[in-house]
C-alpha cells in the first residue's frame, strides 16, 4: 500500500523539467522570430507605399505644372533667346531690354541652371534647377506655392532641390520644392526666385532635368526645310554651351532618385555600390551608415512643352 502511495507522488525528473524548457524557449524563439519578420515586411510594405504616393504625387503636381510652359507665349518657339520662352534659360526670355544688350532687370536665382553645387546625395553629382514660365489668362488660378494668380500675369515657377529639417537623414536632408513668382508687362525690373519655396516631395537624393530638342531639315531624315525632324536630348549645361544656333526645346524629362520618408529598419538587400542610373547621369550614393535604412526608386517623366512644336514655314 505504501509503495502504491509512493508511485503516484513521483514528479517530473530534472531531465523531463530541461527538455520542456528547452522545447519552451524554441517554440518562444520561433514566434518571436515571426513576430519580428512580420514588423519588417509591415515596415518594408509600409515604406515602399510611402515612397510611391510622395513620388507619384508629387510627380503628378510637377507634370501638370510644367505643362502650362508657354501657354499663351506670343511666339511659339522655345529657346534661350525668345521673350517670355517656356523654359527660362536666359534674362532674354524676361525682357526686350536684356536681348539688347541693356542689363537693367534684376535676376535672384531666376534661371534654369545644371549641376548646381551641394545639392544631391550622389557622389560626384549635383541636381539641375528648372525654371520655367507661362502667361496666365484664367481666373481662380494658383500657383505652385498655393497664392492665386492674377489674370493676364506671367507666372515663374523655379523647381529645386532643398534642405529640409529632419533628425535621422543620411546624408543631407533634400527635398523637391518649388518657388513661385509673378510679373506683368514686357520689362520687370527684377525676378526674385529666392526663398525655400513650397515642398513638392519631401525626400530626395536627385534631381535631374534634360531638354528634348528638334530642328529643321534634317538631311538623314528629312531634307525639306521647315519641318522639325531631328530629335534628341540635352542637358541644360551642354545646351547652354553650345556656340552654334541653340536648338528648339520641345519637351523636358526629368529624373528623379526619390527615398522613403520613414525608416524600414536594417536592409540586407541593400548595396552600397549600387549604380543609379537617372537620366544621362549614373552615380553611386555618398557612402552613410544609415543608407541602408531607407528604401528608394528612380522616377523619370517626358513632358511635351504645349505650344512648342512650332509650326511649318509658308512657302
Amino acid at each position: 500500500m505504501n509503495l502504491s502511495i509512493h508511485k503516484m507522488n513521483k514528479g517530473f525528473t530534472l531531465l523531463e523539467l530541461m527538455i520542456a524548457l528547452v522545447l519552451g524557449l524554441i517554440v518562444s524563439a520561433i514566434a518571436i522570430q515571426l513576430t519580428l519578420t512580420a514588423q519588417k515586411s509591415l515596415s518594408s510594405q509600409q515604406g515602399m507605399s510611402n515612397l510611391q504616393n510622395d513620388a507619384l504625387f508629387g510627380l503628378e503636381a510637377v507634370v501638370r505644372d510644367v505643362r502650362l510652359a508657354n501657354l499663351n507665349a506670343s511666339d511659339v518657339v522655345v529657346n534661350d533667346t525668345v521673350v517670355h520662352g517656356g523654359v527660362v534659360l536666359n534674362g532674354k526670355n524676361y525682357t526686350t531690354k536684356r536681348a539688347a544688350g541693356i542689363a537693367d532687370i534684376e535676376l535672384v536665382d531666376g534661371l534654369s541652371n545644371g549641376e548646381v553645387a551641394n545639392t544631391s546625395n550622389l557622389q560626384s553629382i549635383n541636381s539641375d534647377q528648372l525654371v520655367i514660365q507661362y502667361r496666365n489668362m484664367m481666373k481662380d488660378q494658383f500657383d505652385c506655392e498655393g497664392r492665386s494668380i492674377p489674370v493676364d500675369t506671367y507666372v515663374v515657377q523655379k523647381y529645386f532641390l532643398r534642405k529640409d529639417t529632419s533628425r535621422n537623414d543620411p546624408n543631407q536632408p533634400f527635398a523637391l520644392a518649388c518657388k513661385a513668382f509673378t510679373y506683368s508687362g514686357d520689362e520687370p525690373a527684377k525676378i526674385d526666385l529666392s526663398g525655400n519655396g513650397e515642398i513638392i516631395i519631401p525626400r530626395v537624393d536627385y534631381f535631374g532635368v534634360m531638354l528634348g530638342v528638334a530642328q529643321d531639315k534634317c538631311a538623314a531624315v528629312d531634307p525639306v526645310d521647315g519641318i522639325m525632324s531631328c530629335f534628341g536630348y540635352m542637358s541644360i549645361k551642354d545646351y547652354m554651351a553650345l556656340t552654334v544656333a541653340k536648338p528648339q526645346i520641345v519637351m523636358i524629362k526629368i529624373g528623379m532618385l526619390v527615398r522613403s520618408t520613414n525608416s524600414v529598419g536594417t536592409n540586407n538587400l541593400f548595396n552600397k555600390n549600387k549604380v543609379y542610373k537617372i537620366l544621362n547621369t549614373e552615380a553611386k550614393l555618398k557612402e552613410d551608415t544609415k543608407n541602408q535604412l531607407y528604401m528608394r526608386n528612380i522616377v523619370t517623366q517626358t513632358i511635351a512643352i504645349r505650344n512648342g512644336f512650332g509650326i511649318k514655314k509658308q512657302q
